[in-house]
């Protein structure tokens, strides 16, 4: 791949061979035996070895157990889950760009990430849908809720995203295929929405597994068999490749998985890089040491907004920099934590942008404290008459809460118990329960929904 032709690389790849090994058992189940299957993506994936004709025996096995949980076009499914009569139809979920489409509109060629101009081209009929977080947000955390109920070792990757690891379950779980297909179809019935599961001893190849035959995908890769289930694999189907890095391996004869593992590292290091062409290599050859993690504290916290159309109204501005320092002050509460620094980040209409970052001294979770570090960077940062499309504040440097009174200012010890006592309103009736003064003068410019303000916000969060 350093500077050599296509016919030349091809000479580093061994020949291509078909193989027949794809075989039916008596319970219905697809099979494939070790090596490249006919039926790649199979519903249940299970080497057949001479002797054996049943299903698996993993109980026999004490390596690690990592499941992959893909929740089938997040967004597009939670919209006809709360409204039956989109069911069946193409739904298109977003604002300007896809975010998530049905699999009857992606049945005509929409994408995620594709405009609505194209997607519409190629879908007339689509109804689209602008989205709201909270209830994506909802959605996901009961799913996890489920998850949660056959292992608590859960790692939400994504709001649509899940790895399990059930690891040393094998007495819990003798039938292991089968407890997934329970997850799997519990899912669907207490939720609505399908989800598509697969299981490996990484984290890489049973993401690869969920996703090959969506929707209700299922599949299973058992120790071993790792490098044979990847081999026949196309390379985007790879974790970590994206369409460039697909596109320029294809240009250069490489269309598979394993073709792709006989181009040396070094190769690969002098097209792509030495970080992503040594992943690539790892990756193409099932490698992947990350374990599942639970729930970690979060290392940043932050709240934006996308104001369409942009404004130079300086006052709206500043009630606007108020509820998002509002909001993130109550996030750090509820992740009893402080920050101890926080960021500013503007965005003209004119796509330029600034940032400016500042110490947070001592370190605090009061939304007054945030609201008057951030108007300090908005004034330092604000220097141009051009209307603003973009507004975020961010906080990092967590670390736990630690508080005690203050011995000569009463007036921190004030706001503290007013922090939970709002807090505790607002938990118990709701966001809009309670509202600052110029939390009032947005409520003229934005709707409201049962956790606050309807802000247009990137990727539909919040």
């Amino acid at each position: 791949m350093c500077g050599r032709s296509p016919g030349v690389l091809s000479s580093l790849l061994p020949p291509r061979r078909n193989f027949q090994s794809h075989r039916e058992s008596t319970a219905g189940n697809s099979f494939v035996v070790p090596g490249p299957p006919a039926a790649v993506g199979a519903r249940y994936i299970v080497p057949l070895q001479p002797a054996i004709n049943a299903a698996w025996d993993w109980s026999s096995f004490l390596a690690p157990k990592i499941v992959h949980v893909d929740v089938d076009a997040f967004f597009a499914s939670v919209e006809q889950a709360l409204d039956p009569r989109l069911r069946g139809k193409p739904v298109l979920v977003g604002r300007g760009v896809v975010a998530s489409a049905s699999y009857e509109a992606k049945a005509r060629g929409v994408r995620t990430a594709m405009s609505f101009r194209d997607a519409l081209r190629l879908c007339p009929k689509a109804i689209v849908v602008p989205g709201q977080y909270e209830h994506y947000a909802d959605f996901a955390a009961r799913v996890q809720r489920i998850l949660v109920d056959f292992t608590p070792a859960v790692e939400c990757a994504a709001l649509d995203d899940f790895y399990l690891d059930f690891t040393g379950t094998d007495r819990l779980y003798p039938d292991f295929p089968a407890m997934l297909r329970r997850m799997q179809l519990r899912v669907e019935k207490e939720m609505g929405i399908s989800v598509s599961l697969g299981a490996a001893t990484t984290k890489l190849v049973a993401s690869v597994a969920s996703r090959l035959q969506r929707p209700r995908g299922f599949g299973i890769v058992p120790p071993g068999t790792e490098e044979n289930f990847l081999t026949p694999l196309p390379v985007e189907k790879l974790h970590g490749i994206g369409h460039v890095h697909a596109t320029t391996l294809r240009e250069r004869g490489v269309n598979t998985i394993g073709e792709l593992r006989k181009i040396p590292i070094v190769a690969l290091v002098a097209t792509f890089g030495e970080v992503v062409g040594r992943q690539i290599a790892e990756r193409a050859r099932g490698l992947d040491d990350r374990s599942v993690h639970t729930p970690l504290e979060p290392k940043s916290i932050s709240r934006e907004t996308t104001i369409e159309g942009g404004t130079i109204d300086v006052e709206f501005l500043c009630a606007l920099l108020e509820y998002l320092a509002e909001r993130v002050g109550s996030t750090l509460r509820e992740h009893r934590r402080q920050a101890r620094s926080i960021a500013l980040r503007l965005r003209y209409t004119d796509f330029l942008s600034a940032a400016r970052s500042a110490r947070l001294t001592p370190a605090t979770n009061d939304e007054k404290s945030l609201h008057t570090a951030s108007m300090e960077l908005f004034r330092a940062l604000y220097t141009r008459r051009v209307a603003l499309r973009f507004v975020g504040i961010s906080v990092t440097n967590l670390e736990p809460e630690r508080r005690q009174n203050d011995l000569f200012d009463a007036e921190p010890n004030r706001r503290w118990y007013l922090h939970r006592g709002v807090d505790r309103v607002r938990h118990r009736f709701g966001w809009n329960a309670l509202y600052y003064g110029k939390g009032l003068e947005l409520r003229e410019h934005y709707a409201t929904k049962p956790n606050g303000l309807v802000l247009s916000t990137p990727c539909l969060s919040r």
